[in-house]
């Protein structure tokens, strides 16, 4: 299967966090979100709750969201502060999940789908570790 991103993770490279793909319940694939703080998220794919945007935040210098794929599996993905806006690509993981980022502080990420459009504030993130950069084992 075509996860979209390695198995060992991918960083992302404005925040530098790193998505990997785990194993939920009944072998289902699952989205870890890690920063310079560790694991702040674990989604698991179709399971109770499962929402178009898990996650929405902003940090000193970048702006990220993430969440689980529609029926379909295309989202696009819109940052907005003030009277700026960014679209960018989502990326794919493991199927069933995307995110995205962009550098910069954004409010409010617009995120659309074939049959919903969905805005979500973004909310602040600090690390506490002094923003390191999360590295592969």
């Amino acid at each position: 299967m075509d996860t979209g991103i390695e198995a060992a993770g991918t960083p992302l490279p404005e925040s530098g966090w790193e998505l990997r793909v785990g194993r939920g319940s009944g072998d289902r694939p699952a989205l870890e979100v890690h920063t310079g703080d560790g694991l702040i998220d674990v989604a698991v794919a179709g399971g109770p709750g499962a929402v178009l945007v898990r996650g929405a935040v902003r940090g000193r210098q970048f702006s990220v969201a993430w969440g689980q794929l529609p029926p379909g599996g295309e989202v696009l993905v819109e940052f907005r502060a003030g009277g700026s806006s960014r679209t960018v690509p989502a990326l794919t993981v493991a199927g069933a999940f995307w995110a995205a980022e962009v550098p910069g502080k954004f409010r409010e990420v617009i995120v659309t789908t074939a049959v919903d459009r969905g805005a979500y504030r973004l909310h602040r993130f600090r690390e506490r570790r002094g923003g390191r950069r999360v590295t592969a084992a």
